[in-house]
């Protein structure tokens, strides 16, 4: 940890105290804790001890915070965690069942509005994910990763490691491990190399 980041961490203990209590006595902690590790991964944070790597999480990302509440489900304790730390604005998470290890990067302008997200994904910002008028929000598989700009729209399915390209507009249903991108998404390759979901295992981070 930076002396910077030690300094902030000091000056904020009075609220970062309570909100890792929070976590701590969470009936969703095994999961919160799990995905701490995840996004220190992603995000390529140096600390080992688990509260300087809450810290840093809390104090730097928003997106986080917004995800962390998420998690957290309703009642007081999600309303406290709100108000020490408050999350993204415009990162609306409105998805009933999200698997282990999201990973949000940036946030801004997005919303996650599916039917069921998998483990190990990952979404970049201003993306959609929703309704059409007329039909069902999607289901996410394992491992898809989402990239700035896309849209996923409608009552489709994205299979197990498939990657939706920057700027893409998907209506139809994607298969495991394709590449799309395009409006509307056509496939444009394979995903081979870039795995985030393999099996029962957390994929690479490549």
């Amino acid at each position: 940890m930076s002396k910077k980041m030690r300094m902030l961490q000091i000056l904020n203990l009075w609220r970062l105290i309570p909100a890792y209590l929070i976590v701590y006595v969470s009936n969703n902690k095994a999961i919160i804790f799990d995905e701490i590790q995840h996004w220190k991964k992603c995000t390529g944070h140096t600390e080992k001890d688990g509260f300087n790597i809450f810290s840093s999480l809390m104090l730097e990302l928003k997106e986080y915070r917004t995800l962390l509440q998420y998690r957290l489900g309703g009642g007081y304790s999600k309303l406290l965690l709100k108000m020490l730390f408050p999350g993204m604005d415009t990162l609306y998470i409105n998805t009933p069942e999200i698997g282990p290890r999201l990973f949000i990067q940036h946030g801004f302008a997005t919303n996650i509005s599916a039917k069921r997200i998998g483990s190990d994904c990952w979404i970049n910002q201003q993306v959609t994910i929703g309704y059409t008028f007329d039909s069902e929000p999607p289901v996410i598989g394992n491992g898809v990763r989402i990239s700035a700009g896309a849209k996923v729209l409608g009552q489709i399915e994205i299979g197990d490691n498939a990657i939706i390209a920057a700027n893409a507009a998907v209506v139809k249903s994607v298969e495991e491990n394709m590449v799309v991108g395009g409006v509307p998404a056509k496939i444009i390759g394979e995903n081979s190399k870039h795995k985030l979901f393999v099996g029962e295992n957390k994929g690479s981070l490549q």
